[in-house]
């Protein structure tokens, strides 16, 4: 099977039928449900006088049952949450930052497609779960039965996830959709909890590792002790020094300071030098240089917050078109677990952060380099694909 969370899902749906199958054949050993029965019947009349069973007792389809009735509030808020309760208005709210007509058009679209897809699926999916999510309808669910749900689930939660980098997780309709995919994923076995929301995450090239995505530089690439007493433009040599050579690296930040500045350090050999580096200030101009120019580059380094659709979108979009290089986020973020995370799951490799104005400073091009060269590092030593 080709996708990979369809896949998940099956493995996770089949794989108690083991274990229940050695349950059913203890249990059909000749006499075992019998005397199973029978002492369970014997431990409940014993600590109760067989009045006090009666009065607590129910009736299920034409048969008394002792105990009081199971508790329902919790499956009738599931119901009344996940089915009953009326469908959120489609607002879109949007990730991208200042996008152009012709992004908010493609957006807008790929949005009601997604969204009426979810209709069909939801039409389709209540009943289901309506009777699923009540304990006296509730069945067992063949293997076969589990994995055609789970196929229609896996297929859903793919479409829905197009719009992560750019719609917002807090748009009401998109937030909905994407919390009853998840439970419908819950009902088909206990298994599926949580496992398409939350830190679920789809990368199959690396593990997400804090210290490796903020680049830490690991004791292996510390420089010593006596290189901090040197001027910075020494060490900013020594440290590109160590760094590949011929990379191409385009840099997408919308102020002109920043790029004015790195161009300026660049041709002066004092950042990345040797390095061939490309300068845009739009979304839409970077994405169009490699989608439709054909430019090809090892690393992307880019701020979030950029016109023509931003960070976010312009991963999303070159991770869909199967980019193959590194995409550094070079933002003011604080290093922060949660944050790494969401970069890392849209696509980021890794992120820099750095403050509104740095490049008015005087250390900025070292730390950046030395970033650089722990990524690197880590990446020959983890044998990353890119």
């Amino acid at each position: 099977m080709k996708n990979p969370i369809v896949l998940g899902l099956l493995l996770s749906l089949t794989m108690p039928c083991l274990a229940q199958k050695n349950l059913f054949k203890s249990l059909g050993e000749k006499g075992a449900l019998t005397r199973a029965f029978s002492k369970n019947a014997q431990q409940v009349l014993g600590t109760q006088s067989s009045s006090e069973v009666l009065r607590h007792a129910r009736v299920v389809q034409g048969k008394i049952l002792p105990g009081p009735k199971p508790e329902v509030s919790k499956y009738i808020s599931n119901i009344e949450r996940h089915i009953f309760a009326p469908a959120p208005a489609l607002s879109g709210i949007s990730l991208l930052q200042d996008p152009t007509p012709e992004q908010a058009v493609r957006v807008g679209l790929l949005y009601r497609r997604v969204m009426e897809e979810f209709k069909k699926f939801k039409k389709e999916m209540d009943v289901f779960l309506y009777y699923q999510s009540k304990p006296s309808e509730k069945r067992s669910l063949m293997p076969v039965e589990r994995g055609e749900w789970a196929s229609k689930i896996g297929h859903m939660h793919a479409q829905l996830d197009r719009l992560k980098t750019c719609i917002s997780p807090a748009d009401p309709a998109y937030k909905a959709a994407r919390e009853y995919v998840a439970y419908a994923a819950e009902v088909v076995s206990p298994f599926m909890k949580g496992i398409l929301l939350g830190t679920r995450q789809d990368r199959t090239d690396r593990v997400y590792k804090q210290e490796e995505f903020f680049l830490y530089t690991p004791k292996a690439n510390e420089d010593a002790a006596w290189k901090g007493m040197l001027p910075a433009a020494v060490r900013a040599r020594q440290t590109a020094g160590k760094l590949p050579h011929g990379i191409k690296m385009a840099v997408l930040n919308d102020r002109y300071s920043v790029l004015r500045r790195m161009q300026e350090l660049n041709q002066a050999q004092k950042f990345f030098p040797g390095w061939e580096i490309s300068y845009y200030q739009d979304t839409e101009a970077l994405l169009n240089a490699v989608s439709y120019q054909g430019k090809e580059f090892d690393v992307i380094l880019t701020d979030i917050v950029v016109p023509g659709g931003g960070g976010f979108y312009l991963t999303g979009v070159l991770r869909e078109n199967k980019f193959k290089g590194a995409i550094i986020a070079l933002a003011a973020f604080e290093e922060d677990k949660e944050i790494g995370q969401t970069l890392f799951s849209i696509g980021f490799d890794a992120m820099i952060p750095q403050s509104i104005g740095f490049e008015r400073g005087k250390h900025w091009p070292l730390l950046i380099m030395k970033k650089l060269q722990n990524y690197f590092y880590y990446r020959d030593l983890n044998g990353w694909e890119r």
